[in-house]
């Protein structure tokens, strides 16, 4: 599971949730009760968002999660105001992805295995 890093914990819940489709798993608090850690699900893929000063610098992938369909979660997340930095597109490695970027600078690459084999995604 990666920990993505966020300054607004609640922000970074919300994008997460409202914006991605995950489903919030968990939160958790510091003893005077502001949130310190919230675990979100889409599907398979299971991310934390911890809160941090220190944010994703945005030139790098964060993470690199898997999805049944590209197109379709592209079409979704376009329809609730998400900014696409790239793709959807084809790789060598028949994977197709997009990349975004969370209000944090965590870069996410989001991928569909278009080759499905017994090695894994994308092998």
């Amino acid at each position: 599971m990666p920990i993505l890093p966020a300054s607004d914990l609640a922000a970074a819940v919300s994008f997460y949730t409202g914006k991605l489709g995950f489903d919030l798993a968990g939160q958790w608090q510091n003893d005077d009760g502001t949130p310190n850690f919230a675990i979100v699900q889409l599907g398979d893929v299971t991310l934390g968002l911890s809160a941090s000063e220190r944010v994703g610098s945005g030139d790098e992938w964060a993470a690199y999660v898997y999805v049944e369909d590209i197109d379709a979660f592209t079409d979704q997340i376009l329809g609730r105001g998400v900014k696409v930095l790239r793709g959807p597109e084809d790789s060598f490695y028949h994977c197709r992805e997009m990349e975004i970027a969370d209000p944090h600078g965590n870069r996410l690459c989001v991928a569909q295995d278009l080759k499905p084999g017994a090695d894994g995604p994308g092998l």
